[in-house]
Parts: C-alpha cells; structure tokens; sequence
C-alpha cells in the first residue's frame, strides 16, 4: 500500500493533523478585522449569531453567545419530490448538543444529486435540502463544549452512522444500517447554513480556499477507492466515466505514482479535460470502444479498471479489456439502469471485482493532498451559480452541456 494511508479504509477514524484543534498563536490575530472578517461579524450579528471580538492584537478571541434570533430565515434550495426543487427561506436552523452550525460557502453538484433529483437515488429522504460537497466556516455550537470551532474554517463527512448496529461495530460506518446522511436524509449543504455533528468536521489550513475546498469530500472518495482497490506506483490505470468523480480518479491514480493510461466518456469536452489532466489516450465511451483501443493499442492494456460511470455495459468492458489478474473497482452506479452481464471473463482472467462507496474517513489525507498542489481540484469546477440560480445550476449539470464537470454554488457572495 502507497505511503499515503497510515491505516486501513475502515479502521476508526484517527485524528489527522488538519483535526479541529487551534494551530494558531493568540499573536497571530490580525489587529485590522479584513472586509471579510467585518462581513462575517455583522452577518453573525444580524442573525443574533455568536460574534468574535478581539479585545488587542495579541489577544484572545472573545466569544460572545447569543440566542438565535427566533424566526430569521436563510435561503435553502429544497428537493421537495423528484424533480421539484424551490428556493425557499427557512428558519436558521440550531445546532443540537455535540453539532456545529456552519455559514457554507460553496457547495457542488455531484453526480449522486443529480440522481436524487430524478428520484433514483438510494436512502433518501424528501423534502430535504440536498448538498454534501460543501465548505465553510463554523459560527455557532450547540454546547459550550465545542466553542473552540467557532470561527474555523471546515468541511465535513456527509456519513452519520448509528456506531451501534453490526455493520458499525465491523468498522464499516459508511454501510452502517440506519446511516444518516447530509443532503440526502437530512439537510445538507446548498443552503446559507447547515448543522452538522461537531465530530463530522475537519479544518482546513490557510493555504486551502474555501473553493477548492468543497472537492475534499469527493477527492475523499476517489481517495478510498484507490487504498481499498489497492492502486500502486507503476499501475496502469483505466477510468470510465470522465464525470467529477472519474476525473478525480485520474487525479489521484497519478498522485499515488500510477499511469492513467485511459479514459473514456460520451462527452467530447470531459474527454478533453481527461486528457489535459494527464490521460494517455481516450474513448468515446460507445460501446467496444475501449476494448477496440486497446486491442489497437495492446500497451495500454490497464492493471487496474475504476468504472465511474455506472452503465452495467462499462461494467463489461472492463472486466473485458484488464489484464488477467487484474482488478475492477466499481465506483459509479445508477438505479435505473440495468442489462443482460456475462460475467464469464471475471471467472477465466481470475480478476478481483469490488464495490467502492464513500469517503472512508479519508478527509485529512484529501485536505493533504490539495494543500500539497499535488491534486488540482480546480480544472473540475467548471460553472459557478449562485444559490438564486439552482434551476441553471441543475439543467447544465443534467444535460452535461458548455463543457459542464461540476457546477458549484457561490454561496458566500
């Protein structure tokens, strides 16, 4: 296993060293409050908030609590029922003992939400606010205990597992069987804010934007998927489906010292952007057409095949074109597709299938690799919205159209 991954996928989650302690020197507040600091302090204000002063340069932040002011609404975008979804004002919501309520600042579409929009989604819950690809700033806590987050920079783990059913206690909390998730059975994050359970979030250091940020959580996925799958330096990696996820799969096959030798997509301008990002050469995505460029090209016959896009017919040609022995990690899937399979080459080429789900737990290894420049989040982001503008948001998405990767909400402008 590749350096990166101190432990197991699966193993209790460790505290990183991007954990929500303080790494800064009481010296090191600014005197001056930037626009943007004023900016958060009299929305905080305005929302009866608790507000940070600094009573000297070298002093300690103070935090002054105050009750929620009863009845201040916030906008949220809500999935009411497939293919319904509003931009409504809802009363702020308040933080519960252990949870943090959160200002977001950007928060993407993902392929899963997209899904859950057409109604082909797993485990969710309607009417609720979607988004789990978010980042933002802490500015309030349920219990005095957590009053250290206030003011932190954070993102944070869509997963909240029970800890208590079987799955749970074998260490696999992201199969947990009374799983909660954030933007899918409760309310996530394309809204002004969002709770979340204190023990969920992971700061982010100076050097990350908040923009960048809201990729930890995907690039968290494609991350895990890479450990479990077991990709090494000098694997010949393939990845169908050149999406948000594909692509960060791409990025993190290279960051873990593989060769991204292909990649596939319908889409001529994802194509684009794979071979940009480092794909040796690419497919159109049509049926046969990765088995037909590696029968061309024999040295591009991949060890390991990641398969993003969830079409069962992807997930034939890739046990058809790795090598023998080699390894299919199933990381895309869709509900409503489905299709005759002939599982036959997993059984004469001896290969190793697995399903891939979720982040793991990976968020300070994610966090790491952005703020080292070795992964580049940015090339992704393709449209920017804001929160007014969910219904362009969310057409340009499900039609895949203007070159669309990710679309992702400005929400703190």
């Amino acid at each position: 296993m590749f350096a990166l991954f101190t432990r197991l996928p699966g193993e209790p989650r460790r505290l990183g060293q991007h954990a929500l302690v303080s790494r800064k020197s009481p010296c090191q507040q600014r005197e001056i409050p930037s626009p943007d600091q004023r900016l958060m302090h009299d929305r905080q204000r305005s929302l009866g908030l608790p507000v940070l002063h600094m009573a000297g340069s070298c002093a300690q932040p103070v935090m002054v609590h105050r009750s929620l002011n009863p009845g201040v609404c916030v906008k949220a975008v809500v999935f009411e029922a497939p293919e319904h979804a509003h931009l409504v004002d809802k009363e702020i919501p308040r933080p519960g003992p252990d949870e943090a309520l959160v200002r977001v600042a950007y928060n993407s579409l993902c392929g899963s939400d997209l899904s859950f929009y057409r109604g082909v989604w797993h485990g969710s819950t309607y009417p609720v606010v979607p988004g789990h690809e978010w980042s933002g700033t802490v500015v309030d806590v349920g219990d005095s205990g957590h009053s250290h987050l206030v003011g932190s920079r954070v993102v944070g783990d869509l997963t909240v597992p029970c800890g208590s059913c079987p799955t749970c206690q074998r260490n696999s909390p992201s199969l947990c069987a009374n799983l909660q998730e954030l933007g899918f059975t409760r309310d996530g994050g394309c809204a002004e804010y969002l709770t979340i359970p204190a023990g969920n979030l992971h700061a982010l250091p100076d050097s990350v934007s908040l923009r960048a940020a809201c990729q930890v959580e995907p690039l968290a996925v494609a991350l895990h998927a890479a450990a479990t799958i077991g990709i090494e330096p000098g694997d010949r990696v393939a990845v169908l489906g050149a999406g948000g996820i594909g692509l960060l799969l791409g990025e993190v096959a290279r960051y873990l010292g593989a060769t991204v030798t292909l990649a596939a997509d319908p889409v001529p301008e994802r194509r684009a952007v794979a071979g940009e990002m480092g794909a040796t050469a690419v497919a159109d995505g049509s049926p046969g057409s990765v088995t037909a460029l590696v029968r061309e090209r024999p040295e591009l016959e991949p060890d390991v095949v990641l398969e993003a896009s969830g079409y069962p017919v992807a997930v034939q040609e890739a046990m058809e074109v790795v090598r023998p022995t080699g390894r299919v990690g199933l990381v895309g899937y869709r509900l409503e597709e489905a299709a005759p399979m002939a599982p036959y080459h997993a059984v004469l080429k001896g290969l190793t299938l697995r399903g891939l789900m979720g982040p793991g737990g990976l968020f300070p290894e994610a966090i790491e690799a952005i703020e080292s420049g070795q992964v580049n989040v940015e090339p992704l982001l393709s449209h920017e919205f804001g929160l007014a503008d969910f219904d362009s948001a969310l057409d340009v998405a499900l039609r895949r159209v203007d070159a669309n990767t990710r679309s992702v909400f400005n929400i703190e402008a």
